[in-house]
């Protein structure tokens, strides 16, 4: 009998001083990862040339876009503009097999986090990124009040200067300076995992910080997290994403859910159309409803962060006359930023016997954070 090719998944971190590859085997057992470092002369261009350079390696390789399952990207810079270059410098080879999927590395990260085994998400974690003097953090953390489990996602940036970090100075002052740092960050956020990533840490000169860091937690150093969380993402979706238990508070990312409220048998439940825990551009929802008497749709929007909601109420002009019940109405979110979007309602009539005009009514939404 012959043994079923194993699916592969690729994940691709474009930063401005590199790019990383990385590609998982379906049976989770093997993660191959490359690493192309930009020269300073490269780094204005980061993005043609860090392209330019995996496009050579999978040449050497003779490898194929189409060989792998899916492939998502992270970005350094996800404004609109990055994001419209990168599909616009992607070749067609590409766009014939898959969709250009961008990510924030912090929405990367965490995915990886929530890939990993159970003992990591478990515990408060914490990836440390040190670049151009500049130190920022992501930490997972579990919510202890919640009745279920719960977790939230944030981003921070520790203020070097704040802590009499002075990057010029010699290692053993800069090793003792900077692991002080750690101390009191550590004490007010404690985490059990430690990652460290970025050309900062890079270098023999963290005895002292590594030896802090180390003590009673696991630790790892590595430049390949955001291509490797952008990779995994194409095992499936994370559980807790899905069920509204995990809170993105990061960069780009949706905090509301958008939905309406139905009768279930006799009792009246909010239904989500759209879904929090990614970036804007990759959040939409689609949902039919049947239109009673009223020709009014109340919209809910709930702020998962602060557990509010507010409504509004879109009142659909124009529609023929029929009888109650027989107006289908496709309600589609699309959301233009994290914290605005327009809903298209669109007539899709009843059937035969009362046809769609298909109208579109377009409602635009603001979201209060």
């Amino acid at each position: 009998m012959e043994q079923q090719e194993m699916k592969k998944i690729a994940g691709v971190d474009i930063g401005r001083q590199s790019i990383q590859f990385s590609i998982y085997d379906e049976d989770g057992k093997c993660m191959e990862e490359e690493s192309f470092p930009l020269m300073p002369e490269e780094q204005e261009e980061y993005m043609e040339n860090g392209l330019d350079r995996l496009k050579k390696y999978m040449a050497l390789n003779h490898l194929s876009w189409s060989d792998y399952a899916s492939v998502n990207f992270a970005l350094e810079d996800t404004a609109d503009t990055c994001r419209e270059k990168l599909d616009n410098l992607l070749e067609d080879s590409f766009h014939s097999a898959h969709a250009v999927t961008v990510v924030t590395r912090f929405r990367a990260f965490v995915e990886y986090v929530f890939h990993q085994e159970r003992a990591v998400w478990e515990r408060n974690t914490i990836l440390f990124h040190f670049s151009n003097q500049k130190l920022t953090y992501i930490m997972v953390e579990q919510l202890r009040s919640a009745r279920q489990k719960a977790y939230r996602a944030v981003q921070g940036e520790i203020p070097l200067e704040e802590h009499n970090i002075d990057l010029s100075e010699g290692t053993t002052e800069l090793d003792y300076n900077f692991s002080r740092m750690m101390k009191h960050f550590l004490v007010k956020h404690p985490a059990h995992i430690i990652y460290l990533t970025g050309e900062g840490f890079e270098g023999n000169w963290m005895k002292r910080t590594l030896t802090y860091l180390c003590a009673g937690r696991r630790v790892f150093l590595g430049q390949n997290l955001y291509a490797n969380g952008a990779c995994l993402m194409g095992l499936g979706p994370i559980p807790f994403m899905e069920d509204g238990m995990l809170l993105m508070d990061g960069p780009d990312m949706v905090r509301h859910t958008i939905g309406l409220i139905i009768q279930e048998g006799t009792h009246p439940a909010y239904i989500p159309v759209t879904s929090i825990g990614k970036e804007w551009y990759n959040t939409q929802g689609t949902v039919d409803i049947i239109l009673d008497k009223s020709h009014k749709v109340e919209f809910f929007y709930h702020n998962t962060k602060n557990n509010e909601m507010v409504s509004s109420v879109c009142e659909i002009k124009d529609l023929p006359e029929r009888p109650p019940k027989t107006t289908r109405i496709r309600i589609q979110v699309q959301f233009t930023s994290a914290g605005e979007g327009i809903i298209l309602l669109t007539d899709l009539g009843f059937g035969s016997l009362y046809p769609a005009t298909g109208k579109v009514t377009v409602f635009p939404f603001q979201l209060i954070s």
